[in-house]
């Protein structure tokens, strides 16, 4: 989708919980190996504990109204995707989230789109300001804690380990420092028949030993993984412009993907990407990370904060979840 009236990410804000799971601590308890922690994603994850998510993702809100001066009651729609073991105490997350911020007035939804419900949430949030000039502020939160999960956080699949936290994206018109050129959405659902063994929060599946083709769907899941992010990057690329391989690499100065371990970016993301762009990727997540549905929003956050994109050039910004969804959202810095 070519994002033709002026939208704008106004600000990005990361909330994390203070305690943290480390590398060293998971070697020291057994839970993986020092070689599988020489090979992770990342060094530490944020653990948030018996913190419910929703409110995780009010204080991420929170902070990111707060730093630009907003007034909650402004807010005309809320986005919430969260990722949780079972229904949160509140029947309504989004709205629960909406009401103690003061968004009296927002329309709220909430996503299940597993790790692309930031990606998600920034997407229906810009097409319901393209369609409708009355919306002037928009609200995209993500919120997860896996303290529950059955198992070891850190064997949660290969290199990749589940974070707790939080994060918002503002979404306004005229002022804001990126500028949101265009949309590439995709989805195989198809694939979800052999995701569910995966579930997060269900017990990891027994491996499997012996001769066997695929037996638990993994080179399926990666092809039409690869496939789907192929497909939404095409459409971005295309409506922002830059389907052209020369123009794409003089505008585009970086891009980002979920925060997974590498071998799963780089047999899914990277080689789902225009040969020409594949050395402008950028990893973010190191002391985070996977945020389940935050990854997206949280890349966005630590660019922002990083002051990563000079006048004039872009990033492209991956959202995939399981099941399988992807989002390819193009960002300009004016």
């Amino acid at each position: 989708m070519r994002v033709e009236r002026t939208v704008r990410i106004k600000a990005a804000t990361t909330w994390l919980p203070d305690a943290r799971y480390t590398a060293a601590s998971a070697v020291a308890a057994g839970a993986i190996t020092e070689e599988q922690a020489a090979g992770a994603a990342c060094s530490e994850v944020p653990v948030g504990a018996a913190v419910p998510a929703w409110w995780m993702g009010s204080q991420a809100a929170r902070q990111c109204l707060g730093d630009h001066g907003v007034d909650p009651a402004e807010i005309d729609f809320v986005a919430y995707a969260g990722m949780t073991p079972e229904q949160e105490d509140p029947w309504s997350p989004a709205h629960r989230l909406a009401r103690v911020l003061g968004a009296s007035r927002a329309v709220a939804i909430g996503l299940a789109q597993m790790s692309n419900g930031g990606a998600a949430g920034i997407g229906w949030a810009t097409t319901l300001m393209q369609a409708d000039d009355s919306v002037r502020y928009a609200l995209c939160t993500t919120a997860g804690n896996f303290s529950a999960l059955p198992y070891d956080r850190w064997r949660t699949a290969p290199a990749t380990v589940f974070g707790d936290g939080a994060t918002a994206v503002l979404l306004g018109r005229d002022e804001g420092p990126l500028a949101i050129r265009s949309l590439g959405s995709a989805g195989r659902p198809l694939l979800e028949e052999t995701f569910p063994a995966f579930h997060p929060f269900r017990p990891l599946p027994e491996p499997v030993s012996g001769p066997r083709e695929d037996a638990l769907g993994f080179a399926s899941n990666l092809k039409g993984s690869r496939e789907v992010i192929q497909e939404a990057v095409g459409i971005a690329l295309a409506d922002a412009g830059l389907a052209d391989d020369d123009t794409a690499r003089d505008r585009i100065a970086l891009i980002s993907s979920n925060r997974l371990g590498a071998q799963v970016t780089d047999q899914v993301v990277r080689r789902a990407l225009p040969r020409a762009l594949r050395d402008r990727y950028r990893a973010f997540g190191a002391e985070t990370g996977h945020l389940g549905a935050g990854d997206l929003p949280a890349n966005l956050a630590d660019i922002l904060a990083g002051d990563l994109l000079g006048a004039g050039e872009c990033a492209l910004l991956i959202g995939t979840g399981a099941g399988a969804t992807a989002c390819a959202i193009v960002v300009e810095r004016e």
